[in-house]
């Protein structure tokens, strides 16, 4: 009788924001460096474009003061 293996990887990305409201990448991981590469990739360009969102708010919220 064949066994069957079926292997699952579990991949997380935990992510974290300073008291001053910039996001960061807290845990990654990958099983390779090459998966790596990739996933610290596309963490960036989403981390960036909420860290430049809240940034382009701010500034609206001080010009309304």
């Amino acid at each position: 009788m064949f066994d069957k293996y079926i292997k699952i990887n579990e991949k997380r990305i935990i992510a974290g924001q300073t008291s001053s409201g910039i996001w960061y990448c807290k845990e990654l991981i990958a099983e390779t460096t090459t998966e790596l590469r990739e996933i610290i990739n596309e963490v960036n360009l989403i981390l960036n474009d909420y860290n430049n969102n809240d940034k382009k708010n701010e500034k609206k919220t001080q010009k309304k003061d």
